[in-house]
């Protein structure tokens, strides 16, 4: 078998191990942390909590998770993933349970700071683990496939949702209480799973050869961005780098266009007229089809041609179109549009993640991540509040996806600096090539060096001439 077979072979036999599991963990987390939107009624009757209430709760999960974000990326890095994941996921699977014990707003702010505060880590942490194992060139799909567990995650939850729902009076218990419990249930039993499911580092995979394990070490190591592109190491420069400030931003803009999608969805489905239960289910399941259709084709097109300034620039204008459209077109088109809107936005997300790894390497790449990912997602706190808040003092929701569609053209703006990145497709060697040696002199005092190295002195040479 030859090296590129080889390196083909052991890419699918890592994403059949790794990629199922993460992928199911992603869903479970999805449904954890969206599921209390089927119960706002539930809650206002059974606990008091009003919709003013109801809306800081909601929210609130979002500060605990941009607070936490980063110390549990810089432990999963210092520890191992398979552990810290566990762990997580039998946290907030137990938080999730608690969840059918709120009675009143102060447990239920409580509960939902906990909730965002344990999943703070999971996210950005398997983003982390994903650099861990697959290489550049591949990256890109395989996050999609592990971020199309939201779109999936959408698609199940209202029908799962409300299927528990009808448990209402079962052991005395109201429905709402059941499904919190049932949904929190199998994170418990997958979080006791995780340490067999997953495996910290491809040194320490048992399930593959030493041949290739070797390969795909070498291949990993081949990516590690040179001392030319990366960012400062302090914490403070980092924080300050127009690079990272960039990113963050970006990352922003993509998750206001997510939450200003669903936020617009309901109302606009409501006036469609002769839909009934299931019509309205099956319109509002639209998008997310779309999304997930997005998720897979992207990040293929940007791992194949190694572009990733395009695709993700072409997911924000998509984005863009649709939220526009969204407001300005009939209801059945506006649906289409939003369709688009999908497509674009979940899109970007893998296509982005493949971003940061090019100018970060190690525990700053930990933390770095963990604060995009954090700082990105203040916008599913900030993007309900501005829909709400401009709906308020305009009297039409259309003003606020007018704001939040600014947003993302900015963001689609930055992403046309985002010059570092290439335009070419720079694959990674197949394999080693034992018969070569390093050339005198090449050694830097950055990245592995090998027989990979004149390729890389080739590719920092044409990045240089890009920018």
């Amino acid at each position: 078998m030859n090296a590129a077979a080889t390196a083909e072979s052991v890419r699918h036999k890592v994403a059949r191990r790794l990629l199922p599991p993460l992928f199911v963990m992603f869903v479970l987390s999805f449904l954890d942390r969206t599921n209390v939107a089927l119960v706002k009624s539930h809650l206002a009757t059974d606990a008091g909590i009003d919709a003013a209430a109801f809306g800081l709760g909601a929210g609130i999960f979002f500060v605990g998770y941009a607070v936490l974000g980063v110390p549990s990326n810089l432990v999963l890095h210092r520890f191992g993933a398979r552990r810290w994941l566990a762990f997580l996921m039998l946290v907030w699977g137990l938080l999730s349970c608690a969840m059918g014990l709120v009675d009143g707003p102060g447990s239920f702010y409580v509960l939902r700071f906990l909730l965002g505060a344990a999943e703070a880590g999971f996210f950005p942490g398997v983003i982390l683990y994903i650099t861990y194992w697959f290489p550049a060139e591949d990256r890109g799909k395989a996050t999609g496939m592990f971020q199309s567990a939201v779109a999936v995650a959408s698609i199940i939850g209202n029908p799962v949702g409300g299927y528990l729902l009808g448990l209402h009076g079962l052991a005395g218990l109201e429905g709402w209480k059941w499904m919190f419990i049932l949904e929190g249930a199998p994170t418990v039993v997958m979080a006791l799973a995780v340490p067999w499911l997953l495996t910290d580092r491809p040194e320490q995979a048992r399930w593959l050869t030493a041949a290739e394990r070797g390969l795909l070490t070498e291949r990993i190591a081949a990516d590690v961005p040179d001392e030319s592109r990366r960012v400062p190491a302090r914490v403070g420069r980092i924080v300050r780098d127009s690079k990272v400030l960039r990113l963050m931003f970006v990352y922003f803009a993509i998750q206001i266009g997510v939450y200003g999608v669903t936020f617009w969805l309901p109302a606009l489905v409501g006036r469609i007229e002769g839909l009934d239960d299931l019509g309205i289910g099956f319109v509002s399941a639209l998008p997310w089809v779309f999304a997930l259709l997005g998720v897979i084709v992207l990040p293929w097109l940007s791992d194949r041609s190694g572009d990733r300034r395009g695709p993700l620039r072409l997911a924000l204008l998509l984005t863009l179109a649709g939220l526009i459209g969204g407001v300005v077109l009939p209801p059945v088109p506006a649906v289409a549009a939003l369709c688009v809107a999908a497509f674009g936005f979940l899109g970007a997300q893998p296509v982005f993640w493949t971003v940061p790894p090019t100018i970060l390497s190690g525990a700053q790449m930990a933390g770095t991540i963990a604060l995009i990912s954090g700082f990105g997602n203040l916008g599913g706190f900030i993007g309900p509040y501005v829909m709400g808040a401009v709906e308020k003092s305009t009297g039409s929701g259309a003003n606020g996806l007018y704001l939040i569609a600014a947003v993302v053209a900015v963001g689609a703006l930055v992403v046309t600096g985002f010059r570092w990145t290439g335009t070419r497709r720079q694959p990674a060697p197949a394999g080693p090539r034992h018969d070569e040696q390093p050339p005198q002199g090449s050694h830097g005092t950055e990245g592995p060096q090998g027989p990979d190295a004149p390729r890389r002195a080739a590719d920092a040479t044409g990045e240089r001439e890009q920018r």
